[in-house]
């Protein structure tokens, strides 16, 4: 397989939709609920499987928080030769989901990262670290001017409450995300709905997006990223798939538990 930060992509991929909406209750999920996905690269004429992906929702010591976790292991089978372990974590409010804090601990191959994001709603910034391959390259500062920020993460559950009826077909809204310590902003279109299965061959009706993507390593920035959220309570991303530079990802649920 190519070696590069595919797999954090990959992982990312599970997260690349949000929308800006104004202050609510929480209701499609809870602590306890826990979303795992397999992920398959195909690269010529084969599908393999790279790696699973864990998705979780758990309490807060403060209970005006929650706390969302993520997690991107390789499969064992990689390890010789392109070791890869994504760990992301955010903090939001309970009564917004706005991020409050953010962190990612990362191993791909021979490169490491970590990533601090600390989300500032009265002075309306957000303060960052990032320390790459143990701290041989160290990057710092400050985004003002940050109000409705995101990080991935929190962008991705902030998405399962917005209310799908309210969508117009090709709807496109832009939302800015916190990747790398810079500020992009992500696209996203509603194409509208359309049936689809799990990885274990169960079907949803789902509303589809398509989500512009980022230029770098993995993808040349005209490529989009389809993603099937499930038109129910829970609004559960489904499956999310993309082209890239080289070959092409498929990313779809295979567990869903502590649905609320």
């Amino acid at each position: 397989m190519p070696r590069y930060s595919f797999f954090r992509k990959l992982t990312l991929l599970c997260f690349l939709i949000t929308f800006a909406n104004t202050a609510f209750a929480q209701k499609s999920f809870a602590p306890g609920e826990v979303l795992t996905y397999k992920a398959y690269y195909h690269w010529g004429v084969l599908w393999l499987p790279a790696a699973n992906i864990t998705l979780k929702v758990l309490p807060n010591e403060n209970p005006n928080f929650l706390t969302i976790k993520a997690n991107g292991i390789s499969f064992k089978r990689y390890d010789l030769f392109f070791k890869v372990r994504e760990n992301f974590e955010s903090t939001i409010f309970k009564n917004t989901l706005l991020p409050i804090e953010a962190r990612r601990n990362a191993i791909e191959g021979s490169y490491s990262a970590q990533e601090h994001y600390r989300f500032n709603d009265s002075a309306n910034t957000i303060d960052y670290n990032i320390s790459v391959n143990e701290g041989k390259t160290k990057n710092s500062g400050k985004i003002e001017k940050a109000d409705g920020y995101f990080d991935m993460l929190s962008a991705a559950y902030y998405m399962r409450e917005y209310d799908f009826a309210k969508l117009k077909l090709n709807q496109k809204i832009r939302v800015n995300t916190i990747i790398n310590g810079k500020v992009y902003p992500i696209e996203i279109q509603y194409v509208g709905n359309e049936a689809c299965k799990d990885n274990n061959n169960k079907s949803y009706m789902c509303a589809k997006f398509a989500a512009s993507t980022v230029p770098g390593t993995i993808f040349k920035g005209n490529e989009k990223i389809s993603i099937w959220m499930s038109l129910d309570s829970a609004k559960i991303p489904v499956k999310v798939t993309s082209k890239l530079k080289i070959g092409e990802v498929n990313v779809e649920l295979t567990g869903a538990s502590g649905i609320k």
